[in-house]
């Protein structure tokens, strides 16, 4: 089997960020171009793929359209989102594609509304999928263990991170440092927390939830009194009396 081509620049790999000098966008812009080409190959094998030119990579149109995506989801997604945003863009062309002899599959799809549509319904049928509770119902002892587990894990963590008292300032400004999208997106905070909190209902916006990485709805129907009561007994600051 012939060894496939590759060019100098992909050969390089990450060191290019150093040997050009890149920025911090820059230097996103470019891993995101480097899993495409990768991915890309991966799904369309027989197609005649864009590749980084010779010398500065930036100069490329994989490079330029990774680019055009980074600023334009600037705080939408996070960095380790885009492996997921270029698999999604990936296979719905695949599906829209399938029986075509010669699909039109380049860099140009990442960006733009018809992009974006694309991945909002991948990404919803994948959150189902991967974030769904055991297809069990609401009273279950399995539900509301996970759910009385979760809770237990996101007070301690909380705790440890806020201290005992758990003061609202505290929350605040973790909230505008962006450490509460970090901690609930890799899981310190359980999603049954997020559905209850009422320091997160007050500070989370409409847009703030769509940063989160799973469907709160799909917990929400696995909320009992027995997770009520939990909650109450370990964020009893929470109350909404200590709001005012």
């Amino acid at each position: 089997m012939a060894k496939k081509k590759t060019n100098k620049e992909e050969e390089m790999g990450l060191e290019a960020i150093l040997h050009y000098e890149m920025d911090e966008t820059e230097s996103l812009a470019y891993q995101i171009s480097l899993i495409w080409l990768k991915k890309s190959r991966e799904y369309f094998p027989d197609y005649r793929h864009a590749t980084m030119k010779k010398g500065d990579p930036r100069k490329s149109l994989v490079f330029k359209m990774c680019y055009k995506l980074v600023r334009e989801t600037k705080g939408i997604l996070q960095a380790t989102d885009y492996p997921l945003y270029i698999k999604a863009q990936l296979q719905v062309l695949k599906y829209i594609n399938e029986g075509k002899a010669q699909p039109l599959i380049d860099p140009n799809c990442l960006v733009g509304e018809k992009a974006w549509k694309r991945w909002k319904v991948w990404k919803k049928k994948y959150d189902a999928i991967t974030n769904k509770p055991k297809e069990i119902s609401a009273k279950s002892k399995v539900a509301t263990g996970k759910a009385l587990e979760g809770l237990q894990q996101s007070k301690e963590f909380l705790v440890k991170v806020f201290g005992d008292t758990l003061e609202f300032e505290a929350y605040n400004q973790a909230y505008l440092n962006n450490n509460i999208f970090r901690w609930i997106n890799f899981g310190k905070i359980s999603p049954y927390y997020v559905c209850l909190s009422p320091y997160l209902k007050l500070l989370l916006t409409e847009n703030d939830f769509k940063k989160i990485n799973f469907n709160l709805d799909v917990y929400k129907q696995y909320v009992c009194d027995l997770v009520l009561q939990k909650f109450k007994e370990l964020f009893p600051q929470e109350s909404e009396r200590n709001l005012n």
